[in-house]
């Protein structure tokens, strides 16, 4: 068994030098105790071989999840490309993804945020992406359609949003906003200090118009600047 179990970390060093970049590795056994290695469960097992069933591309998103996006948009109210951006970030489309928090599923659900949306399975995709849509579209009204903000307190919490009146200086969610945002085709500079809030925005729009404003708008196809 500790023989097998140098084997199994060999092969995820290789796979990880190997310049693949996978969100997710999932090692774990199947009901004929076979090992297997994958980023992805579309697979099946014949107890001796792991074969492919599932085609996977990191820039590719599935129709399925494209088209059941595009009928919570229009009935919760919010931009596809929002939604599209998110679950990019989060799980690249893995409904199988799992962070290292114990996130789940294409919208990176805490149990929490789960249950209070009525999700009986995380790694149910189409119960995943109506709870983490719905949950995106209560944050983005509650800070007043202000986008960084939103998605802040998407990934590291309202708490941490509350305690530092603003964007939390966390390395790792003003990374997540800026990756969100450039799939949304903007640009996000602000940088926050502990106990202080950027109010104000300059929005430059892509005919080239220059806003500033302390509310964002909802719908955004320009670059943003925070302003100190």
């Amino acid at each position: 068994m500790r023989r097998r179990g140098v084997f199994v970390w060999f092969i995820i060093v290789l796979i990880q030098i190997s310049g693949v970049c996978w969100p997710e590795i999932i090692t774990k056994r199947d009901k004929n105790g076979a090992l297997v290695i994958s980023n992805t469960a579309g697979y099946e097992s014949t107890g001796k071989s792991v074969k492919s069933t599932k085609k996977s591309s990191s820039n590719t998103i599935p129709q399925q999840y494209l088209d059941k996006i595009k009928q919570l948009s229009g009935k919760y109210g919010i931009k596809e490309s929002l939604i599209i951006a998110v679950a990019k970030v989060e799980s690249n489309f893995n409904p199988y993804a799992v962070s290292h928090k114990g996130a789940v599923g294409l919208m990176q659900l805490m149990r929490g945020t789960a249950n209070d949306y009525g999700v009986k399975d995380r790694y149910n995709a189409e119960q995943n992406l109506d709870a983490g849509i719905r949950h995106l579209k209560y944050l983005y009204e509650k800070y007043s359609y202000d986008l960084p903000l939103t998605l802040a307190a998407y990934n590291a919490g309202q708490e941490a949003v509350e305690k530092y009146r603003g964007v939390p200086p966390y390395k790792e969610t003003i990374r997540y906003i800026r990756r969100v945002m450039e799939h949304m085709g903007l640009t996000y500079s602000g940088y926050f200090q502990s106990g202080q809030r950027s109010k104000i925005y300059k929005y430059v729009t892509r005919d080239g118009r220059v806003i500033i404003t302390d509310t964002l708008p909802s719908k955004i196809d320009g670059t943003i600047i925070a302003l100190d």
